[in-house]
């Protein structure tokens, strides 16, 4: 997930810091509330099984990650629907991938604004002192279960019960593996997916250490051709490094890591068959009350290549 060098520091300072200031006024830590046994174990761990030989999908929709720039996806699925347009195929990496997946599942649009709407930052940050002192930080700042329960309430049971094939891209830490996740618990698979290194504890899964796909494949149009997908229609709302603002030494540093993402994205994009990229440009942090603007870019920029998108589906 991507924002500028220089709010996406400020952005993360302020998460943390609203969070623990919110533990410490009630006096103690939020109790950490997990996922029941019985919903972690309903399918199996998250996954990759290769489609069988010859396996064809005629078209993929592939979409970014983006942090809240992943709202302009919504946009994007409004003119999907309105058009009667639909994929037989979804890949999505980190904001993508929580989009992607709702949409698969057979929720429309629609449904997932609404439940977009619920999103807060106690929800995306369990932030806990307490657990911090008594347990330490791991592998990640906050543990992610309010996320992962978060999914749970609108993805029920395993991927492969979805109306559309899906697959939800994440990196394998120790080994710098691109791990598309097509079968298994779908809500660990995008949590894995979403699980931004450092800040969000990753997910173990079938012997492997999970974490953000945007560290690998932050576009993964590589993922849906290796799924059998004969045309991509690519969704991109990655943070460019020509909007960046570089104004001291933190800065320079988050640039070329923004940078070095970026060579990543022209290198999948130069795969796809079509590229959409929604005009996101702000100067201010991107959090969750810019959501509303930001799908409206979504939706203009799939309605300005509305004829584009009619041909593409009929040709493919």
């Amino acid at each position: 997930m991507t924002e500028p060098p220089d709010t996406r520091r400020r952005s993360m300072l302020t998460w943390l810091a609203a969070a623990t200031a919110a533990q410490m006024v009630g006096a103690c830590a939020v109790p950490e509330r997990r996922v029941s046994a019985d919903a972690a174990s309903s399918s199996a761990e998250p996954g990759w099984v290769a489609p069988p030989d010859g396996a064809r999908h005629r078209v993929a929709l592939v979409l970014s990650g983006g942090a809240a720039r992943g709202f302009a996806h919504l946009g994007v699925l409004r003119v999907l629907e309105r058009e009667g347009l639909r994929p037989d195929l979804v890949v999505g990496t980190s904001a993508g991938a929580i989009v992607g997946a709702m949409w698969a599942s057979g929720m429309p649009a629609a449904e997932i604004e609404r439940a977009a709407a619920q999103l807060d930052w106690t929800t995306l940050f369990d932030f806990d002192p307490v657990r911090m002192v008594l347990g330490g930080l791991g592998l990640g700042l906050v543990p992610g279960v309010r996320l992962e329960q978060f999914l749970r309430q609108h993805l029920h049971g395993p991927i492969e019960h979805f109306r559309l094939p899906f697959a939800a891209v994440a990196a394998d830490m120790e080994s710098g593996d691109v791990v598309p996740l097509n079968s298994g618990d779908a809500a660990s698979a995008v949590r894995a997916s979403c699980a931004i290194p450092g800040i969000y504890a990753p997910v173990r899964a079938r012997g492997r250490l999970l974490a953000d796909g945007q560290v690998v494949s932050p576009l993964p149009v590589l993922t849906a051709r290796r799924l059998g997908a004969v045309r991509v229609l690519a969704v991109d709302v990655v943070y460019p490094p020509q909007h960046s603002e570089m104004s001291n030494p933190v800065s320079m540093l988050f640039q070329s890591l923004i940078i070095s993402e970026w060579r990543q994205v022209l290198a999948e994009r130069a795969i796809a068959d079509l590229v959409i990229a929604p005009q996101i440009r702000t100067s201010s942090q991107l959090g969750l009350s810019s959501r509303d603007w930001v799908i409206e870019a979504g939706e203009t920029a799939a309605s300005s290549r509305v004829d584009e998108l009619r041909s593409f589906f009929v040709e493919a």
